[in-house]
């Protein structure tokens, strides 16, 4: 059996919080973007958000109230080129609509038999309010990447192995922050952060390394008495 990593797989934990803001509004709205740029090591593209690139991009100004799993295939092979992550029903009492709207650039560019090992994310405020929106402090989505379809670790060239995955979580710097695997990324999560107790800011962290916590038995314990779901990304 393969076990995912917290960061890719539900718990039946209490929904601790919703997103203060599912939906950015206002001006702010560009600030707050998640964007993923992903791209070949062979590729003449800068790994500079301010750089122009033809890599394939996926960008989001939502907050989901889980993790969705996306795969590139499916993403950048299709004819849409936005779409919205319809969430609401798992929201309680709370009328509204709630999921994650996206859109995509460059997706005619997208080749299948490509490998997409290179990836340039951004989640940056350019005016930050606090210490807390700053770079390098923990970010509203957490982001995590896997060599495997839907978001599995399993190498698809060898069901035997296990690769790793690699997560980020911080307010990046103007320009985005990169990073490079071993193998071609073909799914991703994005997700909401979890509260501040359980988890850390993680810069291309592979596996989590950066930013791993425990859980007790009797926190877990206390949380399942409410029945709801949460997803949480150690």
């Amino acid at each position: 059996m393969h076990i995912l990593p917290l960061a890719s797989r539900p718990l039946s934990l209490a929904l601790l919080f919703l997103p203060s803001q599912i939906h950015a509004q206002g001006s702010d709205a560009i600030n707050r973007n998640l964007t993923l740029r992903f791209f070949t090591t062979t590729q003449d593209d800068s790994c500079d958000f301010g750089a122009t690139s033809q890599a394939i991009t996926f960008t989001t100004a939502s907050i989901p109230v889980l993790a969705h799993c996306f795969d590139l295939a499916d993403l950048f092979d299709g004819n849409a080129t936005s779409g919205f992550v319809n969430q609401s029903t798992n929201i309680l009492n709370s009328p509204g609509e709630y999921g994650i709207h996206w859109s995509l650039s460059n997706a005619e560019a997208y080749n299948a038999s490509a490998n997409y090992s290179s990836v340039l994310y951004r989640q940056h405020i350019s005016n930050p309010n606090t210490k807390e929106q700053e770079p390098g402090s923990r970010a509203e989505r957490i982001t995590t990447l896997y060599g495997g379809k839907g978001c599995t670790q399993i190498d698809p060239n060898d069901d035997k192995d296990i690769l790793p995955w690699y997560g980020f979580s911080c307010w990046s710097e103007a320009q985005g922050s990169c990073g490079t695997t071993s193998y071609n990324i073909q799914s991703f999560t994005v997700q909401p952060r979890s509260p501040e107790a359980y988890w850390k800011c993680w810069v291309f962290a592979k596996n989590g390394q950066s930013g791993a916590v425990r859980v007790s038995g009797s926190l877990v314990a206390a949380l399942l008495g409410t029945g709801l779901t949460v997803w949480l990304a150690l």
